[in-house]
């Protein structure tokens, strides 16, 4: 195991750290992104905020908006466990 650790640092550029050395990409599609990691949370915010405060809307998609908002801030709480007692 010694001799692959001292192999591995001996061969490895950049002191070990690959970072910084893979070209960046521009040929990739900001969509297509979205579509696989889902779009960031603060932008999914102002689009249910932007809807829960459009008069022209019924009040079921202003309703349904607020929902989608409350369900991302859900998404962003810490979550907490619950308090387990020790039976000592």
């Amino acid at each position: 195991m010694q001799s692959l650790l001292r192999w591995g640092i001996e061969n490895s550029s950049n002191g070990g750290s690959a970072a910084g050395t893979a070209p960046r990409r521009t040929d990739l599609d900001p969509g297509i992104i979205d579509a696989i990691l889902g779009r960031p949370d603060a932008e999914l915010m102002k689009e249910a905020l932007a809807k829960a405060q459009d008069a022209s809307l019924d009040e079921d998609a202003r309703l349904t908006a607020l929902d989608d908002l409350e369900m991302v801030q859900y998404k962003l709480l810490p979550r907490r466990s619950p308090v387990q007692f020790c039976a000592c």
